[in-house]
């Protein structure tokens, strides 16, 4: 079985810089009710501390957890099919992949980036990568992934 992996000294960089701005919105939110400031010093500490905190914690909340994980495969996949851990395709049961980059969603929280696999039956198969693959990395994988579907996803008869 072949996989695609992710790097953990990527997952451990987003877990600790996420940290990072977390901590320092929690010192804004300290700045803004212990330490002796102006009223305008206080709104934007505490406005910063609301948006920064579920934005950030959002990231730390999910690239935490698979920097202490000890298996780094998104996807595993051989001749005949592939999977996610969760879902299992076969390969002709898919007609293309695409990607779909990050973005903000309501209330700030981030929407992770994904890879989207469209099926026979018009629907969809989507796989989170949870920013723990590179720029490059992902051109990579999305190039092999249609490698793939190209030279597997053909019915035998």
């Amino acid at each position: 079985m072949n996989g695609i992996s992710y790097r953990k000294s990527v997952a451990w960089g987003k877990a600790l810089g996420s940290l990072l701005f977390v901590l320092a919105c929690l010192f804004l939110l300290y700045a803004a009710f212990i330490m002796d400031t102006s009223f305008i010093r206080k709104f934007f500490c505490i406005t910063s501390a609301i948006i920064g905190i579920p934005f950030f914690g959002g990231y730390l909340y999910v690239s935490l957890p698979k920097a202490l994980k000890s298996d780094t495969q998104l996807l595993i996949y051989d001749q005949n099919s592939i999977s996610d851990g969760t879902r299992t395709m076969a390969w002709t049961e898919i007609t293309s992949v695409s990607y779909s980059g990050p973005s903000i969603r309501k209330w700030l929280l981030p929407k992770f980036p994904v890879l989207i696999f469209h099926l026979n039956n018009r629907e969809i198969w989507t796989v989170n990568t949870y920013y723990l693959l590179t720029d490059t990395e992902i051109q990579s994988v999305m190039k092999r992934l249609r490698g793939l579907i190209s030279r597997n996803g053909k019915k035998t008869k």
